[in-house]
């Protein structure tokens, strides 16, 4: 069973109080100068977080990290991968939340756990280095990729069944999930992603939703390393 994060009493009532408000909504700064790195877990919540969070795995020749795209730390940042949910309208009519990680253009990224079936979970990833890394093949997201071109239905959300099919032309999508939302220690897949600038990082989800998090719900657990 995992550690449960203790949250005072004032902060639990001032979180309840302020959950749903646009104001808690991360808003745009304009950037500053000094690149200031969110830690796991992200906030990735359509109505509090809707532009999700980026990650720039190499920020001005050092390592980088992630912020949110609707309130960045810095005016240059380029995001490699982005993790945003979409709202889509369920069979039964209700909404639901549908994550996923899309490669940026010039970003490619490899399920690293199809080709060594070993490597999943904490443990061999972080033992995964580029001296016992195989070779591999990696892939773009399709660029037709497009969530604003799918049907709607009556809410005026598109259909979680188009949203689905959508999602399978990503490389990553949301097939991260199933592993990152069980209750199976050691099988979260492992993925490799090419940056622009030719860096190869290894990245895991751990936890959806993650636990602890400020909230039950909302929040992802994403680990990464430079490999090279």
């Amino acid at each position: 069973m995992k550690t449960k994060l203790l949250i005072p009493f004032f902060a639990v009532l001032a979180l309840i109080a302020g959950c749903d408000k646009d104001d808690d909504n991360p808003v745009s700064s304009g950037g500053s100068s000094s690149f200031t790195s969110l830690e796991s877990p992200y906030l990735i919540c359509a109505s509090r977080n809707p532009g999700g969070v980026g990650f720039d795995f190499e920020y001005d020749g050092e390592t980088g990290g992630a912020n949110n795209l609707d309130s960045l730390t810095v005016d240059d940042f380029t995001y490699d991968i982005r993790i945003i949910t979409t709202k889509a309208e369920k069979a039964d009519g209700t909404l639901a939340g549908m994550p996923r990680i899309e490669l940026s253009e010039n970003t490619q990224a490899v399920n690293y756990s199809s080709v060594d079936t070993t490597c999943t979970g904490q443990t061999a990833f972080e033992n995964l280095t580029a001296d016992n890394m195989q070779d591999v093949t990696y892939k773009s997201d399709d660029t037709s990729f497009d969530i604003s071109s799918l049907e709607t239905g009556d809410t005026g959300k598109p259909l979680s069944s188009a949203v689905q099919t959508e999602y399978k032309k990503l490389v990553i999508g949301i097939r991260w999930k199933t592993t990152a939302n069980n209750d199976v220690d050691e099988d979260e897949l492992v993925w490799i992603i090419k940056t622009s600038e030719g860096r190869l990082v290894k990245l895991i989800v751990t936890d959806f939703p993650a636990d602890p998090a400020p909230t039950s719900t909302g929040y992802i657990a994403v680990d990464w390393d430079l490999v090279d």
